[in-house]
C-alpha cells in the first residue's frame, strides 16, 4: 500500500535523464575526524529515515556509495542487535521498533510530539520542493531531516548534508540568534579550521547577511552553495530541543523557480511556523 507521498511521486511523468541533481554534502567530516563505521551505522539508519521502507543490501550500499561487503555487514551487525529485521524472503531489512524508541525519553515538545514534522509535510504538500529541518552543530548547520521534493526537475540533498554556519542560507537563519561577538567567533573557528586552499570567509559579509536575515525574519541564498539551487531559510523559534540549539526550517529547489515564488513562499512558511510552533505553543 503506497503512501500519499509515494502515490504522488509515481503519478509524475519518469524524469527526464539527469533531472535529479545530487548535492553533494560540501562540509563533510574529514577523513578521520570520526570512526568511520559509526558514522556508517548512523547514516545507515538516516537512509532508513529517508526512504521510510525495506531495503536490500545492493540498494543501501550504492546510495551511500559504501563498499557492499562493509554495507552487508554493518546491516547483519544491527540486525543481531535488534536494531534492523532481515526478512528472510525478500532479502531485505528494515528498522525495528528498538530505533523508535531510542529517543522517547527526551523533553516534551514539538519534536517529540509531532509538530515540526507535520509543520515539514504541510510544507512539503503546499510547496512541492525539498524541505529541511537544520540544526546548528559546532561551526556547521547540520540537515538533521530531509523532505524530498517530488516535482521532476530537482535537487536531491542527502539527510546529515552539512553547511557552514558562516556561509549559508541556513547557517546565517540559525545565527540570527546570535550576538556579533559569537559570529566572529564563529567566523574565525571557521577559517582556522578552513583546508587548505579554501577561500576565507569574509566576517563584514557574513555579520551583513546575518542583519539582513534577522530585518527581514529569512534569508534566501541564492547559488551561495550549489550552482542553480536556492534555499529560504527561516529560524524557528528557541527552545525546541533538549540543549536549546537553534534550529531553522528551510525550503530548498531550483533558484529560478524559488525567485518566482519567493513572497508565497516565506508567507507559507512564516504561517506554518506561526500554526506549528507558535500558536500551539501558546
Amino acid at each position: 500500500m503506497m503512501n500519499a507521498r509515494e502515490a504522488k511521486a509515481a503519478a509524475r511523468p519518469p524524469s527526464e535523464e539527469g533531472a535529479v541533481r545530487v548535492v553533494p554534502p560540501v562540509e563533510d567530516m574529514e577523513e578521520g575526524a570520526v570512526v568511520k563505521s559509526a558514522a556508517r551505522v548512523l547514516r545507515i539508519l538516516e537512509f532508513f529515515d529517508e526512504v521510510q521502507r525495506d531495503a536490500r543490501v545492493t540498494e543501501i550500499a550504492a546510495h551511500l556509495k559504501f563498499p557492499q561487503s562493509s554495507t552487508s555487514a554493518l546491516l547483519k551487525s544491527l540486525a543481531q542487535l535488534g536494531y534492523l529485521d532481515y526478512d528472510r524472503v525478500r532479502r531485505t531489512f528494515l528498522p525495528t521498533a528498538r530505533v523508535a524508541l531510542l529517543g522517547t525519553w527526551l523533553k516534551e515538545g514539538p519534536v517529540q510530539d509531532g509538530r515540526l514534522l507535520r509543520l515539514m509535510e504541510d510544507l512539503s504538500e503546499k510547496t512541492h520542493d525539498t524541505i529541511i529541518l537544520a540544526v546548528r552543530n559546532g561551526i556547521y548547520a547540520q540537515y538533521i531531516h530531509v523532505i524530498q521534493a517530488l516535482t521532476p526537475i530537482r535537487y536531491h540533498v542527502p539527510q546529515g548534508s552539512r553547511r557552514l554556519l558562516a556561509w549559508s542560507g541556513s547557517g546565517f537563519a540559525l545565527l540570527t540568534q546570535s550576538a556579533d561577538k559569537e559570529i566572529r567567533a564563529v567566523v574565525a573557528r571557521t577559517n582556522a579550521e578552513a583546508p587548505e586552499g579554501r577561500t576565507p570567509i569574509d566576517l563584514r559579509a557574513t555579520l551583513e547577511h546575518v542583519h539582513q536575515a534577522q530585518r527581514d525574519g529569512y534569508f534566501f541564498s541564492r547559488a551561495l552553495v550549489t550552482p542553480g539551487a536556492g534555499a529560504i531559510a527561516v529560524s524557528l523559534p528557541p527552545g525546541l530541543e533538549r540543549r536549546n540549539r537553534p534550529m531553522a526550517i528551510v525550503v530548498s529547489g531550483v533558484l529560478e523557480d524559488l525567485e518566482r515564488r519567493e513572497d508565497q513562499l516565506v508567507s507559507l512558511m512564516q504561517d506554518a511556523v506561526d500554526r506549528y510552533l507558535v500558536t500551539d505553543c501558546g
